[in-house]
């Protein structure tokens, strides 16, 4: 892939004074062409992410890399999303909770439903993603206004800074990727996965079936 005409910022939303490890090793050994470091740690996340928006367009980046430390990265994660060549693409990431699904979303604020079946490697247009690892042509930012991410509230609840921007980004003509060949596990108490949610999927599917099966009273039996 040709990146001579790109100018990288790598920019790394934390205000903590620590990382974790599975973070950083896997951050240390992918795959990155020539790049501007980019860190905000003051204020909430959103401001974080502004804030680093705000230096990549200063130096005149072309492109920005905004990849958050709760994650691990396969070492081609960078390259990857900068070869499609897209305004908005992310790496494929499961929620770290239940149901443990795939941020990967098609509908509108407050009735999203995350696309559940995807090829190998497909990169998938979605409506909204998480904002976990996400690859941005600077034109992004320059044809929204400010700020770009940030909460919001509505009559159902609060809305994210993730699904916010994704929002906005729609609502001015960008499409909005995930590469489902480029997953990324999500840190929490245990390593986060699409085999996670598919593991959590299929035992719901169980219990559901279970429960039934009691409330009509319906009997197993042993072939003769």
């Amino acid at each position: 892939m040709n990146i001579s005409n790109f100018k990288l910022g790598i920019g790394i939303p934390n205000n903590y004074d620590r990382v974790p490890s599975a973070f950083f090793d896997s951050f240390l050994l992918m795959d990155k062409p020539a790049f501007y470091y980019l860190r905000s740690s003051q204020g909430p996340i959103e401001e974080m992410r502004n804030n680093i928006v705000r230096e990549a367009l200063s130096i005149g980046c072309t492109h920005l890399v905004m990849p958050d430390i709760d994650q691990t990265y396969q070492v081609d994660t960078i390259t990857r999303l900068l070869s499609h060549k897209k305004d908005i693409v992310g790496c494929m990431v499961c929620r770290r909770y239940p149901p443990f699904d795939p941020l990967m979303l098609r509908g509108r604020i407050n009735s999203y439903q995350s696309v559940k079946e995807w090829a190998d490697g497909e990169l998938v247009e979605v409506d909204a993603t998480g904002t976990g690892c996400l690859c941005f042509n600077m034109d992004v930012f320059r044809k929204i206004p400010e700020p770009w991410f940030q909460f919001q509230r509505t009559e159902d609840g609060v809305v994210g800074e993730d699904i916010g921007f994704c929002s906005k980004a729609r609502a001015a003509g960008f499409q909005i990727f995930v590469d489902a060949g480029c997953p990324a596990g999500h840190l929490s108490n245990m390593l986060v996965t699409v085999d996670t949610w598919r593991l959590y999927s299929c035992l719901k599917e169980h219990e559901v079936k279970a429960r039934h099966e009691m409330e009509h009273g319906v009997v197993k039996t042993k072939a003769a």
